[in-house]
């Protein structure tokens, strides 16, 4: 049975190409390697369509080539529209072919993207290891009966049926180790404000979940708010296979908050240190979860960046998003993180709830203000399943012709607004004004031009220029 993964285009079509790097799309590795250690006989293959620039035409050719038995496509609101044209080409070469969809986007919307994309025919709802070896099961031994598959959104007869939910899984450490063979690993690398090293890079997941309950993160649609930890050791061991048998040494470390658990992280950073495993990584931290003896042991271990969701430099607009920290904590968190010696990426959020032009002035006043390395201007997006999209719903800015390509928070499309202060002339205008402002200071540009190290770094700077340009090429507004 030959399965093929599909990750969907969307930058080259419509948003800005190559902004985010090219992430491997780790979901996959997990499907795999539990369906492997289930079912034998399994062959697997990964297209790429968004990292390798693929069109329509060569995604038709290279699925005529692949000949797969069955598809698998993660679904990213922003891409839909792409996953539903693709679901379309499989069928018309092969419309036998059982196609598989999954993700936060049909999780949240599970018979919406049934009825969107009549082409598909199964849906995981949720965490889909579990779910996706079950459905591989009853499929190939030729179960007609899907009604006892927890987690399984299916159509027979163009009747939609979406069985139970599924219990998360309670042990992480029981799941194998995603399967790294199944990628061409030299297609992935970090995006400019992420890179730590000269090397290929890898995103590696210890723990699953966030417990805090911002309005606009779709974590909760999948985890459902809870968090679960794999151990040290299996954490440790992934590492060790990562440097071993693929020769990776450059982690994104892919938690939503990998710093919840200060008494955990030391742990595993430890376990780092005293294996002496000459690794480089980032992860991405809270503000309110950082002080200088875990900084300075992420340090030792291999840290070289921290990403903190700074979001805003107004309270009250943190406090509408329920983030849970202050622009205090904020300032003294990058503080510390610089003391050591690390550098920081921040995000920042423009068009939240209650944004006005002041506060946009203080979020990018409040970025400029900070010992920053590299900071990244989004505008809110509002996403299936979160609380901000029923916000967005009950404002009459989301319909059923609202264009799921509109979603993305770096995209040449016009933003959804979620508030009634500023049109989507004026924000996008106001994210081109905090780039500018931000990485034009001569400050912050004699800085990092004494800071470029290696071939690496002059690389890493000009693909930063590329994507700062084509933000700036993006139509507004005069002012």
């Amino acid at each position: 049975m030959k399965i093929l993964f599909i990750n969907p285009p969307y930058t080259n079509f419509e948003g800005m190409k190559e902004s985010g790097g090219h992430l491997l799309p780790l979901s996959f590795g997990y499907l795999a390697s539990c369906a492997r250690k289930q079912i034998p006989g399994l062959e697997f293959e990964v297209l790429d369509c968004e990292t390798e620039g693929l069109d329509y035409q060569q995604i038709e050719a290279r699925v005529s080539k692949i000949k797969p038995d069955l598809v698998g496509i993660t679904c990213p609101t922003p891409a839909m529209k792409h996953v539903y044209k693709i679901c379309e080409i499989i069928k018309g070469i092969y419309p036998n072919t059982p196609i598989v969809a999954g993700g936060i986007h049909p999780t949240a919307l599970p018979e919406r993207t049934m009825i969107e994309g009549k082409k598909i025919d199964f849906i995981i709802i949720g965490e889909g290891e579990a779910t996706f070896v079950e459905l591989l099961r009853a499929l190939k031994n030729g179960q007609k009966e899907l009604s006892n598959i927890a987690g399984l959104c299916w159509r027979k007869e163009n009747v939609i049926t979406i069985n139970q939910r599924r219990g998360l899984t309670k042990n992480l450490d029981e799941l194998p180790f995603p399967a790294r063979d199944i990628y061409n690993l030299k297609l992935y690398y970090s995006a400019p404000t992420k890179k730590v090293s000269e090397e290929s890079a890898t995103p590696i997941v210890t723990s699953r979940g966030c417990p805090f309950d911002c309005i606009h993160c779709p974590s909760k649609i999948i985890f459902q708010g809870f968090v679960r930890y794999r151990s040290a050791d299996s954490v440790v061991a992934e590492i060790e296979e990562c440097i071993n048998k693929y020769n990776l040494r450059e982690f994104n470390f892919y938690d939503d908050t990998f710093t919840i658990n200060k008494e955990r992280v030391i742990e595993i950073c430890n376990k780092i240190i005293e294996k002496k495993l000459r690794v480089y990584w980032i992860c991405m931290a809270r503000v309110n979860t950082i002080d200088d003896e875990v900084v300075e042991t992420m340090k030792q271990a291999g840290c070289r960046k921290i990403s903190f969701g700074l979001e805003s430099g107004n309270q009250r607009i943190l406090d509408l998003m329920r983030k849970k920290t202050t622009v205090e904590q904020g300032k003294k968190a990058v503080e510390i993180v610089k003391k050591h010696g690390l550098e920081i990426h921040a995000s920042l959020m423009l068009g939240n709830v209650g944004e006005t032009v002041q506060t946009i002035k203080e979020t990018i006043n409040f970025a400029k203000s900070l010992d920053l390395d590299n900071a990244t201007f989004f505008i809110t997006s509002p996403f299936p399943g979160t609380d901000l999209y029923q916000i967005a719903q009950d404002l009459g800015h989301i319909n059923q012709n609202t264009k799921w390509e509109a979603f993305a928070p770096l995209t040449v499309q016009q933003p959804i607004l979620v508030q009634n202060n500023l049109t989507g002339e004026e924000l996008i205008y106001w994210q081109k004004k905090a780039f500018r402002q931000f990485y034009l200071r001569p400050k912050y540009v004699i800085k990092k031009l004494r800071r470029l190290r290696g071939i690496g770094g002059i690389k890493s700077l000009f693909e930063g220029i590329r994507i700062f340009s084509r933000i700036l090429s993006r139509r507004e507004i005069s002012k």
